[in-house]
């Protein structure tokens, strides 16, 4: 019997919904991050699978993965498909359980309903790839004991009595204003003898404020950007960077850590009509849905592919020659 639950994952990976003829179709929402307080664990984003038995018309999509995959005619895989939804109808007609490892367990009530029970095994959010839940106890804050001071230790100021606080004034008063008689004397024999303040230049505050304009005109091309008429000088445009022309260009859909998991993506994407390949960078397998040697001809591509928004978390990988 043929097992479509590998074809059904590899599907959901890129699809949101997978239909098996005359039988459901599987539903794949985004869920958010979570954290359980009961186990301080923390899950990343991940898709959350639902079934509907409603969606049971062939669209194509489940019989054309298992003949590309098989290396069969349609008409072939369409037989075999169906052959394995008559033998899951029969084994749950017959009061047994249908478990499709993977992603769940299917039963047939008394009312002949048909339940699904998900349990996923693999993260089918391939933004979240190579994210794994992790548990982080909550932290424990000690409060300070309080300092208990010993008033013995603390050394007392003498008292000093009222009468003599007015005589040690009475004895300073002088001396401070002799003090402050002192540079008022002083100014009045700079002025005497025609000493005149120093007038402060302006020269270099009005050449750094210039410089400032001008750094700004060079790096916002201020007129430019305003539609001023006149043409501006050109500030003196530094040499272009060297590694604008050197290394190669990827521009990576997805990566993963097992090569094989890898290779089966970038078959999905070549169907696509990408030119994927399999890029090894460190630890991880890229799969790359174009590949340039030119910098600015890589931007231009990776914005018009990140424009479906089944790849606006496209990136680029850059590999030195």
């Amino acid at each position: 019997m043929l097992d479509l639950s590998n074809h059904i994952k590899q599907l959901l990976l890129v699809h949101d919904c997978v239909i098996l003829p005359r039988f459901g179709g599987f539903v794949a929402n985004y869920a958010s991050a979570t954290h359980d307080e009961s186990t301080h664990t923390f899950s990343p984003p991940s898709k959350q699978l639902l079934f509907n038995s409603s969606l049971s018309n062939n669209d194509g999509l489940l019989v054309g993965e298992v003949a590309r995959e098989l290396g069969i005619s349609y008409d072939e895989a369409d037989e075999m498909v169906g052959q394995c939804i008559d033998e899951a109808w029969m084994k749950l007609e017959n009061g047994e359980s249908l478990e499709m490892d993977g992603l769940g367990i299917f039963r047939l009530t008394d009312d002949q309903t048909l339940t699904f029970t998900p349990k996923l095994t693999d993260n089918l959010l391939t933004d979240s790839c190579g994210l794994a839940s992790f548990r982080f106890p909550p932290l424990s804050y000690q409060s300070k004991p309080e300092q208990v001071i010993n008033n013995d230790n603390i050394r007392k100021m003498p008292s000093i009595e009222p009468k003599k606080v007015l005589l040690y004034a009475a004895a300073l008063l002088p001396i401070a204003v002799l003090i402050g008689l002192i540079p008022f004397h002083n100014r009045n024999q700079q002025q005497d003898a025609g000493v005149m303040p120093v007038p402060v230049a302006f020269e270099d505050t009005v050449t750094a404020s210039s410089s400032v304009d001008y750094a700004i005109n060079a790096s916002t091309n201020k007129r430019a950007a305003l539609f001023y008429n006149e043409t501006p000088t050109q500030p003196t445009q530094p040499h272009a960077d060297a590694s604008l022309s050197n290394g190669t260009y990827y521009i990576i859909g997805a990566s993963f850590k097992e090569r094989a998991n890898a290779e089966k993506h970038a078959k999905l994407y070549a169907k696509e009509g990408f030119k994927s390949e399999v890029v090894e960078a460190g630890s991880l397998y890229r799969v790359s849905l174009a590949v340039y040697t030119d910098k600015v001809k890589a931007l231009h591509e990776l914005r018009r592919i990140r424009a479906n928004e089944r790849y606006s978390n496209a990136w680029i990988y850059t590999k030195a020659d």
